[in-house]
């Protein structure tokens, strides 16, 4: 991370002095982490009300372990002492958290903590705990829940990230087979966008691995490191595609854009997949007249080593229905009253799954 976290004070305050309220002669706290709703889940019908279980491994690699190294158990003890105390008597008043026992697990020279978990993954019914967390040194029985906190903060996204990726596997999947569409495909059809929505690149890496339990395709890059450093991730554990954004579109201006289009298709990226913005100037002019000019070019792609050629025309606005499927509000026969789909299939054909559904 970038911030230099002291990993004392990844806390609520109230829980700072928690150790003197417990009852006197406290030896062991047993705690359990337990997903108590799923009301932001039930995308489907039959949803079952199971969450999936994830982020418990990294979470404790790279907190519990180097975190704490880092930032505590490596640090000079008179340093990170100081350094709570002030924190606490600014915040609380003078003396108010003791700090004697700051000083004995900084001489123990690691956390005392024993945490039972069901397997990563594991698909598991609301209200059932998730992992068990207990002291193992009775002179710190306060430790146990001085990390609730943290370890809540840095472990609901990833099972609900997870969750939610399972669950638009199964959708995915479910029309997969409804239409006769390639379930092989279904892997790459949930792709994760969403790193600059996230808050901040530690975030983003943690919540898209959850996403990389369903799926492969990613644009978090930071998320395939983190599944390699704390997961041990090896061989293909994401994948993307080579794609423009609106200033690659604008840089080559709307004078010469099929040029652009040109450029990206035949020379820069003759095989694979290729995906581009198209609707910087005009979608439909893009749809109906430059697929049509490069058409030739388009239909001689060759497959790359995972077996796919394709030119994406991706529009980046409008209503997405609207867009791919047809607008019937649109002028009649017009491209924006057929869509996306029905106009490149006049242009390009396809084929007929055994069920019946056009494939372009």
């Amino acid at each position: 991370m970038s911030i230099k976290i002291n990993p004392l004070n990844a806390i609520d305050f109230y829980k700072a002095d928690h150790r003197r309220q417990y009852p006197v002669g406290t030896e062991y706290v047993y705690a359990n982490f337990t997903p108590r709703s799923s009301r932001l889940a039930k995308m489907l019908p039959d949803f079952d009300d199971k969450i999936v279980f994830f982020g418990l491994q990294g979470f404790i690699k790279h907190f519990l372990i180097e975190t704490w190294n880092e930032g505590f158990f490596n640090q000079a003890k008179a340093k990170v002492v100081a350094a709570y105390k002030r924190r606490m008597d600014n915040a609380l008043g003078e003396g108010a958290v003791p700090v004697e026992h700051i000083e004995a697990l900084h001489d123990l020279g690691y956390l005392p903590l024993k945490i039972k978990a069901l397997p990563e993954g594991s698909r598991v019914n609301i209200k059932v705990p998730v992992l068990t967390i207990i002291n193992t040194d009775p002179n710190f029985f306060w430790l146990t829940n001085y990390i609730e906190t943290v370890l809540s903060a840095e472990l609901w996204k990833s099972c609900t990230t997870a969750s939610i990726a399972y669950e638009y596997k199964r959708l995915l999947t479910q029309y997969a087979e409804k239409t006769g569409a390639p379930l092989d495909f279904v892997a790459v059809q949930g792709h994760d966008f969403s790193s600059r929505g996230m808050s901040g690149i530690y975030d983003a890496a943690q919540s898209g691995v959850g996403h990389l339990t369903s799926f492969i395709g990613t644009d978090s890059v930071a998320s395939i490191d983190y599944a390699e450093e704390y997961y041990n991730a090896t061989g293909i554990v994401g994948v993307s595609v080579p794609a423009t954004e609106h200033s690659v579109m604008c840089m080559g201006s709307e004078e010469s854009e099929i040029e652009t289009f040109r450029r990206l298709i035949c020379e820069l990226y003759p095989a694979g997949v290729v995906s581009i913005v198209s609707d910087t100037w005009d979608f439909w002019r893009v749809i109906t007249e430059f697929s049509v000019e490069l058409k030739a070019e388009i239909l001689k792609r060759q497959p790359n080593a995972l077996g796919l050629a394709k030119v994406v025309f991706r529009p980046d606005s409008g209503d997405p229905v609207k867009i791919i499927c047809g607008d019937p509000d649109a002028e009649r026969e017009s491209p924006a009253y057929k869509g996306a789909v029905q106009c490149l299939w006049e242009i390009f054909g396809g084929t007929e799954t055994a069920q019946g559904y056009k494939v372009l």
